[in-house]
């Protein structure tokens, strides 16, 4: 057996392919979002939320656990937000329900 080719494929299959490209336009996002918006501003994008939609998918997390990992995330990433228990749960929601409706 070829040891080394095992051990490439098992590496390989605990990747997890999670893109940061929302990154790139998130402040245009964010400001598309909260143009002509009456209240309090938005503070996480759209994509954002799909983000960590993906991530608590994939992972299981409940939605307070996410807030953890969205706090761990704006450690490393300090212009994300962390966002909370209930905004991170409205994103979900919503992004669920257009991916539902298609």
């Amino acid at each position: 057996m070829d040891w080394e080719s095992v051990d490439k494929r098992l590496v390989k299959s605990g990747e997890l392919p999670l893109s940061l490209e929302f990154l790139e336009s998130y402040d245009r996002e964010l400001k598309r979002m909260n143009r002509g918006k009456v209240g309090r501003p938005y503070t996480l994008t759209e994509q954002y939320a799909e983000f960590l939609s993906v991530v608590r998918y994939l992972f299981g997390f409940p939605y307070r656990q996410l807030e953890g990992f969205a706090r761990a995330l704006n450690r490393l990433v300090p212009r994300l937000p962390s966002g909370d228990y209930s905004g991170l749960r409205r994103g979900y929601l919503s992004w669920t329900f257009r991916c539902t409706s298609l």
